[in-house]
């Protein structure tokens, strides 16, 4: 779902709960997802007189009638919806006009950002990073989603925010992915405390201990790698759902795979690379025993 998309229509059908299922599963799992959720629950918070909003929109509403009455819709949507996604809109317009604090990565694509503290965060493909820098000093953290890789200089308390958990430390290596319905991090250096925003649990992981959260359970287990191998162009993974494997092939290669005949409950381990999308379908589906067709549009369906 591309962010040109996300138009006051579809917004205002957003957020008065008038979008199809498959819509918001696709919008939660878009990188966009965290950044216009932040601002829209910014603008509930918003007071203005009641008496002022009504007949200011009664107006602009009397003037855009006239100019429309010869082709008599019915208005679905309230009103108060559309007013809402024009503040979104505009919100998420000056946010990104003047802080040139937002990162986002592409399919395929990674890049390294450098924080006003010289730490480091390297985003994986569809990754989406956020942070204040005119604050940093006294206020380390910064909203995430997707998947990075997190070079932390030693200072006050550093905290990756995501709709998932939070991850806190002080000075380390580690890396988040966040996902709509996944969580994971795995410490490559010293000591991270991961928070999970359901259920309120924590776990302090040091090196060569990693975390996720599946179907709301959570899983622990250990790694031996001192970086990430995502960042030397392949995808690693151990037990892990099918279904992530999957996001993650989309990501690197720009693939839309039909899993509606696979079963997702399925487990992986092993990797693919990065550099041949042939070799990585069969590295992940072959051994798995699962058959796929691959279309002209980049489109993959599992048998």
């Amino acid at each position: 779902m591309r962010k040109e998309s996300f138009d006051e229509t579809f917004l205002a059908r957003w957020i008065a709960g008038e979008l199809t299922p498959e819509e918001t599963q696709a919008f939660k799992e878009s990188k966009y997802y965290l950044e216009y959720n932040k601002i829209n629950e910014g603008v509930k918070l918003l007071e203005t007189p009641a008496y002022n909003h009504d007949a200011k929109l009664a107006d602009i509403y009397k003037v855009l009638d006239n100019k429309k009455e010869t082709t008599k819709v019915r208005r679905l949507i309230p009103s108060w919806a559309y007013t809402a996604a024009a503040v979104l809109v505009i919100a998420l317009g000056v946010l990104f006009f003047n802080n040139n604090n937002g990162y986002e990565t592409n399919f395929g694509e990674q890049q390294v950002v450098t924080l006003p503290d010289n730490s480091k965060v390297h985003l994986n493909a569809n990754s989406v990073l956020d942070f204040n820098e005119e604050n940093w000093a006294n206020n380390r953290t910064l909203d995430f989603n997707g998947e990075g890789f997190f070079d932390v200089e030693k200072g006050t308390t550093f905290t990756v925010a995501s709709t998932q958990g939070t991850v806190q430390v002080l000075g380390t290596e580690f890396n988040v992915i966040s996902r709509d319905n996944y969580f994971e991090v795995k410490c490559h250096e010293g000591k991270v405390k991961v928070s999970l925003l359901d259920g309120g649990n924590t776990a302090i992981l040091t090196v060569g201990d990693a975390v996720r959260v599946v179907n709301n359970t959570i899983e622990k287990w250990s790694f031996k790698e001192d970086k990430p191998t995502w960042l030397q162009g392949e995808s690693s993974f151990k037990d892990t759902p099918l279904i992530e494997v999957i996001k993650s092939l989309e990501n690197q290669y720009e693939l839309d795979i039909n899993t509606s005949s696979a079963d997702l409950n399925k487990r992986f381990t092993g990797s693919f690379t990065h550099n041949d999308v042939k070799i990585a379908l069969q590295t992940v589906f072959g051994p798995m025993h699962i058959t796929y067709s691959v279309d002209n549009d980049n489109t993959v369906t599992l048998k």
